[in-house]
């Protein structure tokens, strides 16, 4: 069995902490494409840009993800 790539950080959010204490309201699951215009954008930082590279999935708000969504920077995940 292979295990998933594991992508190097130099910090990130406790995973424990997001569970229990994080939400976001109307949530929409999206794949960022393009990494260098979401850095950009001021969203996400490095972490994010690294995140993004290897494929990990983001949720933000509809609105968000509908803005990102129409400026090609990310695809919806069904």
């Amino acid at each position: 069995l292979m295990r998933p790539k594991k992508t190097e950080l130099q910090f990130c959010v406790c995973p424990d902490f997001l569970r229990d204490r994080t939400f976001v309201r109307d949530p929409v699951r999206v794949i960022v494409t393009d990494p260098e215009s979401i850095f950009i954008t001021g969203i996400l930082g490095e972490s994010g840009r690294r995140m993004i590279r290897d494929g990990a999935p983001f949720i933000f708000t509809r609105k968000l993800a509908d803005r990102l969504i129409s400026a090609g920077v990310a695809t919806l995940v069904r």
